[in-house]
């Protein structure tokens, strides 16, 4: 690996810590480093937009991981692969295929009991778009494999539907695309190339909801692509429902067609998608070190994968090929140090409560309404909105009440935190609860 190539894994590896996923898979990913001295970096971006969003947004952080990474100050140069974007070529939905990644495809994709909707709807619509589910929403937390299906179904696209025009983008490329469009008074070429395709992936629908031009402006593009038979697949952390400022009539419009959650895996599923990472890497893990990494990373697929690799890099630096569990435990000491040392669910959160208020086993799923119930329910309600980042309606029905309830309780506690001291000592001493043993 040359020098190059070391640091600009350092940066990324920097970089990665420092912005959201959503906004380094789109301006950071694509950059490609082509040349280093003592005094200048030389950077490679997609096109103009990339050029202008990295330059205005980003540079400033990336100086910064650059010269921690290269141990000295280097002045950033960036040069344009592609034509400037008011090249009427780089208009063409086409090129965004760039930012396909070929290893995200339905058959790398692991399926289980945790995102068997979300996997079925989304290879029904790659085989026969807008003909089930227009739109296709897939929502769920970060990293649990939403990119990964929007992904999948675009590559689909590119190998069976070679003439279809394919726009993958997320919301807040659409944001800045658009806020460009009216500086340099080429709305049209915007709109030409966002509603002139046959599949629309959008990536981070929720970015949307506080920048009501965009909103305004994307839901004229849905109703062109809806109303022309056109594919439309959004990927969100939430239900559209759920979605604070989102506009009324998207909500309306994203519910139309299916959709389709994703959670956190679950046991066999976690021990596929280690074996599957593991397979990738071409090592080989003993079946103990798989089980003992599926036991305790429980969250999600990013941080599967993320322990595999922290293993093997490891392995690398003790210089062994063979895993054992000790380097294995080793590996994710810090990592395990810091997650919670039991499962919390939306029981365990009921169940301390009521400990600590001194209630009855099973009094805050009841339907006793008395201040010395519904208020310990109420903070209940908000543990599992805050803690879990659970749904309102799936906390409902923990509690037997509708989520509109479970809304107003939320709100409730919120609003109280501002002022009331001894509800903040009440909340901090019940979430260490909730998280040891």
């Amino acid at each position: 690996m040359d020098q190059l190539t070391t640091i600009w894994k350092q940066v990324l590896n920097e970089l990665a810590q420092e912005i959201s996923s959503v906004s380094f898979d789109t301006w950071i990913k694509p950059i490609r480093p082509i040349a280093l001295t003592e005094t200048h970096i030389r950077l490679a971006v997609p096109g103009s937009l990339n050029k202008n969003m990295l330059m205005t947004k980003f540079r400033s952080l990336l100086e910064s991981c650059i010269e921690l990474a290269a141990g000295h100050p280097c002045e950033i140069e960036v040069i344009c692969d592609t034509p400037d974007s008011s090249d009427k070529e780089n208009t063409d939905p086409i090129r965004e295929q760039n930012f396909l990644n070929p290893k995200y495809s339905f058959e790398s994709f692991v399926v289980g009991n945790n995102n068997n909707l979300a996997h079925a709807a989304s290879l029904a619509v790659a085989e026969s778009p807008s003909q089930k589910y227009n739109p296709l929403f897939i929502y769920g937390g970060s990293g649990l494999g939403k990119t990964h299906l929007l992904q999948a179904i675009g590559n689909y696209f590119l190998k069976n539907y070679p003439d279809k025009k394919i726009l993958y983008t997320t919301s807040e490329k659409f944001t800045y695309e658009l806020v460009i469009a009216i500086r340099e008074k080429t709305n049209q070429d915007f709109r030409n190339k966002h509603r002139t395709v046959d599949l629309l992936l959008m990536d981070d629908i929720q970015f949307l909801a506080t920048k009501e031009l965009a909103q305004e402006e994307f839901f004229h593009t849905f109703n062109t692509l809806f109303e022309a038979g056109k594919q439309i697949v959004l990927t969100s952390d939430r239900l559209p429902s759920e979605t604070p400022h989102l506009a009324d009539r998207l909500k309306g419009r994203f519910q139309m067609g299916l959709l389709a959650d994703i959670q956190p895996p679950d046991y066999e599923t976690r021990l596929a998608i280690l074996r599957s990472k593991i397979e990738e890497e071409y090592f080989t893990f003993d079946e103990e070190i798989v089980e003992y990494v599926a036991n305790n990373i429980k969250s999600n697929v990013r941080d599967l994968e993320g322990a595999v690799k922290r293993i093997l890099a490891y392995a690398g630096i003790e210089r062994t090929n063979t895993i054992s569990m000790e380097l294995a435990q080793k590996a994710l000491k810090e990592i395990l140090s810091t997650l919670p040392q039991r499962d919390i669910t939306i029981g365990v959160i009921i169940d301390e409560v009521e400990k600590y208020f001194r209630l009855p086993s099973g009094s805050l799923v009841t339907k006793r309404r008395s201040n010395d119930i519904a208020y310990p329910r109420h903070i209940a309600m908000y543990l599992a909105r805050e803690v879990l980042d659970e749904s309102y309606p799936r906390i409902g029905e923990e509690f037997h009440r509708d989520h509109s309830t479970v809304m107003t309780a939320v709100k409730k506690i919120r609003q109280n935190l501002s002022g009331d001291t001894e509800l903040n000592a009440t909340i901090r001493e019940l979430v260490e609860n909730i998280k040891k043993n």
